[in-house]
């Protein structure tokens, strides 16, 4: 008898998760097909679209058809990544700052929606839009297959970098908005972040090569990340340990592997470009550690916009 309640229970605990999994993507799905229509009820999808069929086709007629160069992935791909500038605002602008401005912010925080059902709601929303346009790509691509040997690994490698760029800046540009309640100011600090993660790999070459502005830098994020771990758990203890971690590790490294040091802003600002990873994607070089950095970058900034939504909802 024992056995056969142990049985039952565990089959009615099984069940109780499977119906909370459903319940949280059938809201998730609530929030992701609001989104998509907000999207298409403003014109924020069609100029979106508009911008991105005019720069492609541009670069498409000019360079590929034009000068019959069928290498489209860096031709159309990498000149292209500079619409990212005006595309991430559009699209990321309203996605929490609208809510906030109509104060439907408050019926999302008190429901019983997850605050990550929220944001990859909306998150999805936005990338799903970019995926749609990528189609526009393949088809320019089988256009120029006829008319010469396109390189469809590059076509395709290129289409998933620029995917995965896009959506690395859409994870940056929701996190803006959810900061504000204004949907020109998210826009402006959307545009300005977009910008400087474009401007990387050139700032990579000015900075100074000397060993203690690398130190100085390695500090204030120690002092950065601590100042985080003291905003999230209020514990001085924690903050603390956090800190002379980061200061010993730092101390550690300078005594055993001092080459690390010299150059060593320009290899950081190398290692965090986002650009620079999306170069070998247009190469037709599919790198596993590119795909995870990309990945990783995203889950940070969904967990920041995470981490933020819940702070609200208990305030």
């Amino acid at each position: 008898m024992d056995f056969l309640l142990k049985g039952r229970k565990k089959q009615t605990a099984r069940e109780l998760n499977r119906q909370k999994k459903k319940r949280r993507i059938s809201r998730m799905k609530a929030i992701y097909l609001k989104e998509m229509r907000s999207y298409f009820h403003s014109l924020a999808a069609y100029i979106y679209f508009a911008l991105f069929i005019a720069a492609t086709g541009v670069y498409f007629s000019v360079i590929c058809m034009s000068y019959g160069y069928t290498d489209y992935a860096q031709y159309v791909f990498s000149n292209s990544t500079i619409l990212y500038i005006v595309i991430v605002p559009i699209l990321t602008m309203r996605l929490f700052a609208e809510e906030k401005k109509q104060r439907t912010d408050q019926l999302l925080y008190t429901s019983p929606i997850r605050s990550g059902s929220i944001v990859f709601g909306k998150y999805l929303a936005s990338v799903t839009l970019l995926a749609i346009s990528m189609l526009v790509s393949i088809i320019e691509a089988g256009v120029l297959s006829m008319f010469g040997n396109v390189n469809w690994k590059t076509v395709l490698t290129g289409c998933l970098g620029y995917f995965l760029l896009g959506a690395c800046l859409m994870a940056v540009g929701m996190f803006v908005s959810s900061l504000t309640d204004n949907q020109m100011i998210a826009a402006a600090l959307s545009f300005a972040v977009v910008l400087f993660c474009m401007l990387l790999p050139n700032i990579s070459n000015v900075v100074p090569g000397r060993a203690r502005y690398t130190y100085i830098v390695c500090v204030l994020a120690v002092i950065l990340i601590a100042w985080f771990f003291y905003d999230e758990t209020k514990n001085v203890k924690i903050t603390a340990g956090v800190g002379v971690a980061g200061i010993a590790i730092i101390a550690i490294l300078s005594k055993v592997k001092p080459a690390l040091f010299d150059n060593g802003l320009s290899k950081i600002i190398d290692w965090f470009s986002v650009l620079d990873r999306f170069n070998d994607f247009c190469s037709g070089i599919l790198n596993a550690s590119s795909i995870i950095y990309y990945v990783s970058f995203i889950a940070v900034f969904l967990f920041l916009t995470m981490q933020g939504i819940e702070k609200r909802r208990w305030n």
